[in-house]
């Protein structure tokens, strides 16, 4: 009853002249995927069409000039943590002057606070943009469900994640879209003569790298054990973890009950992950649990070849066997062998990645990804 009171026709009228006016609202605008996808999209879309303008919930961050040198308006509002409630107040007047047709949410408070103020603003319509199938913390989806009603439809980066929404908030399968994550083909590299020198590896050290935060979602102590459990074997090849994060002290503390010392690397964060790439032989994901992981297409897009764990997105990426290896979530076992067989068989692990990069650049640049936003906003707005 709610949400058809708010989409009844008279309340909003298309203009046909003029732009329709959307509203992105954010949590924080410091560099990462989710901030970075919001950039990619909201600087492709036709400004004959659409005027967007972006809400930030804190005091900003790092891409808020890069909005800004594309014509798009930030309003940051500073908030002194994620429980000041006063955004809804600050959004909901701010929604009010904009008086957008469209209101769109990225990440949890993003999309929590979008809803609110938005319907308290009467914005005839609300997306909600989800990037994780959210397993841990469980007021999340508590939260979610209570206010699902607010929304009148969902945006998920695979297809895995619209399928755990599906089960967990129970909407219809009629008020969801699979709009994946995108990325840059023309990416370009920095000088990397010298990262095996800096890792301390030799020029025939066979490296496998993996990249995220040192978190039990990314079921880095699977890698380790699988690793650990053919480090004899593998005498040329080298394991560089890339991210940080609250498991630090358990990963060191695997490394050196072990004597891996000289066997496995922790960087810590570094930007230059396309590079570390350019030097890899092989890259692993050993996520528990994910939404579509960008190192994943990063990886497809650099050439190198991939083994990945059955999580959200992966299977939207990678076809088992043709563009990369897909193995059990928290398997040793099948890790372990997919590793084997990939170091052993460096033909085929060329032949999949190559097929990998050609499957990136068709279906997963950012272009393509705008365009179906574009498509997206075009049939809401036609049938309010």
């Amino acid at each position: 009853m709610f949400k058809d009171e708010l989409l009844e026709k008279d309340e909003f009228h298309p203009r046909e002249t003029s732009p329709v006016r959307i509203a992105f609202c954010i949590t924080e605008l410091d560099p990462g995927g989710a901030e970075w996808a919001l950039f990619h999209i909201v600087s492709r879309l036709d400004r004959t069409k659409w005027t967007p303008q972006v809400y930030c919930l804190s005091s900003g961050g790092g891409l808020v000039s890069r909005f800004e040198e594309q014509g798009v308006p930030v309003k940051c509002f500073g908030a002194k943590s994620r429980r000041d409630l006063k955004v809804f107040r600050w959004l909901e007047a701010e929604l009010r002057k904009f008086s957008p047709e469209i209101v769109q949410g990225f990440l949890f408070h993003g999309n929590i606070v979008s809803r609110i103020a938005g319907s308290r603003a009467k914005v005839p319509i609300r997306l909600a943009g989800h990037r994780v199938a959210e397993r841990e913390k469980r007021w999340h989806l508590w939260i979610d469900r209570l206010t699902k009603k607010l929304v009148q439809h969902h945006v998920c980066v695979s297809s895995g994640v619209a399928q755990f929404l599906l089960k967990k908030l129970r909407i219809e399968a009629s008020q969801l879209t699979v709009i994946p994550n995108g990325i840059d083909p023309n990416i370009k590299l920095g000088d990397f003569g010298g990262l095996r020198e800096e890792l301390g590896l030799g020029s025939q050290t066979r490296m496998i790298l993996a990249v995220g935060r040192l978190h039990r979602q990314k079921g880095f102590k699977t890698l380790l054990e699988a690793f650990r459990k053919n480090a004899q074997e593998w005498t040329d090849a080298h394991l560089v973890i890339v991210g940080e994060g609250a498991e630090r002290g358990s990963i060191e503390a695997f490394v050196e009950r072990y004597s891996l010392y000289d066997r496995v690397t922790l960087t810590g964060f570094r930007p230059d992950i396309p590079e570390l790439m350019s030097e890899a032989d092989l890259f692993v994901l050993s996520s528990l649990w994910e939404g579509m992981p960008n190192v994943v297409l990063q990886a497809m897009l650099m050439q190198l070849p991939v083994i990945a764990t059955d999580v959200e997105g992966v299977a939207d990426l990678i076809t088992n066997g043709v563009s990369g290896c897909i193995v059990k979530p928290g398997s040793v076992k099948e890790l372990r062998t997919a590793m084997q067989d990939f170091l052993a068989d460096d033909t085929t692990a060329q032949e999949m990645a190559k097929k990998a990069k050609a499957v990136v650049v068709k279906e997963f640049t950012w272009d393509r990804v705008a365009r179906e936003y574009d498509q997206l906003y075009q049939s809401l707005i036609e049938k309010v």
